[in-house]
């Protein structure tokens, strides 16, 4: 397990030096090229996260060498039971004991050796602080996902409104996508996001969308949809679980999200004219703004 750890260390803090040139080159690189590279980049730091193994040079650029496995904690032996003191008798001295080396040492004490002490070492230590802190975020994480599909499975109600069905059904035609797919309205949701690796479901706030500002958050959800953008976010979130400890691969997380909207935002607008790409701008907007305003009320 140590070999693990020791080999996790090394591919961290090799990947770190990539985390912070692309965190450097992103604003810089962002004017000229589109999110869409640093959208692969992060998802290939995140892969080589999760491959615990040094396969890129015969020599890792990064070597450590193990810890040196101390004594963390010692507890000592209990003392054996005194028996009740008996009047000194004479008695001839132990025999020494002569070992195979030929040293002669003394004879044990009578009542046999003494417990030895019980001792927690480093390498017993570091593996189960290491499991412990990526259950921590992973229990996190899973608890509340599950509250929230609770939530939704309890309040979240389909929006059978025909237009919002039709609309629906012709931009999964349009983009190809094959999964059925559903349109819930849900109280409590902050704004328009969409749940489920394999089968889509588009949550709408409390009150819905109406009009043109459905349809361009129906095609932003559904190219989510379309990219595999849920499995990627998930992806990116065991990276960060495994590499816990490293303040980086957070970030990195962060960054990664922001430039999955953005290359999001590419594909919806690929093929509108620069009016439809305006009132796009705006409907992501309002959309932000609303959600920001509804998260503050909850916390209030």
């Amino acid at each position: 397990m140590m070999d693990f750890l020791m080999t996790l260390a090394e591919i961290t803090l090799t990947m770190s030096a990539v985390i912070l040139l692309l965190l450097a080159l992103g604003p810089l690189l962002s004017r000229r090229y589109a999110a869409r590279w640093r959208y692969w980049a992060w998802l290939a730091v995140a892969v080589r996260l999760l491959i615990p193994v040094n396969i890129s040079l015969t020599r890792a650029p990064v070597r450590l060498s193990p810890p040196e496995d101390r004594v963390v904690l010692s507890m000592p032996a209990a003392e054996p039971h005194q028996a009740s003191p008996v009047p000194d008798v004479p008695s001839a001295p132990p025999e020494p004991v002569t070992t195979p080396a030929g040293r002669t040492d003394p004879a044990p004490a009578e009542g046999g050796a003494r417990p030895a002490a019980r001792s927690l070492a480093l390498s017993d230590v570091l593996p189960w602080l290491w499991l412990s802190g990526a259950a921590v975020p992973a229990l996190w994480h899973g608890i509340g996902y599950l509250r929230f599909r609770d939530h939704v499975r309890r309040w979240g109600r389909p929006v059978t409104d025909p237009a919002a069905v039709d609309m629906l059904k012709a931009l999964r035609a349009e983009l190809g996508i094959a999964a059925p797919g559903e349109l819930v309205e849900c109280p409590g949701v902050a704004g328009p996001m969409m749940t489920g690796l394999l089968r889509p479901t588009i949550l709408l706030p409390a009150g819905g969308v109406d009009g043109e500002a459905l349809w361009f958050i129906l095609r932003h959800e559904l190219t989510h949809f379309r990219r595999r953008d849920i499995g990627y976010k998930l992806v990116l979130l065991c990276a960060a679980l495994v590499h816990w400890f490293n303040p980086l691969v957070w970030i990195m997380l962060r960054a990664a999200e922001g430039d999955m909207e953005r290359a999001c935002d590419d594909d919806v607008v690929k093929g509108l004219s620069r009016e439809q790409r305006g009132r796009y701008g705006q409907t992501i907007v309002d959309a932000l703004r609303q959600e920001r305003k509804t998260r503050k009320e909850a916390a209030e």
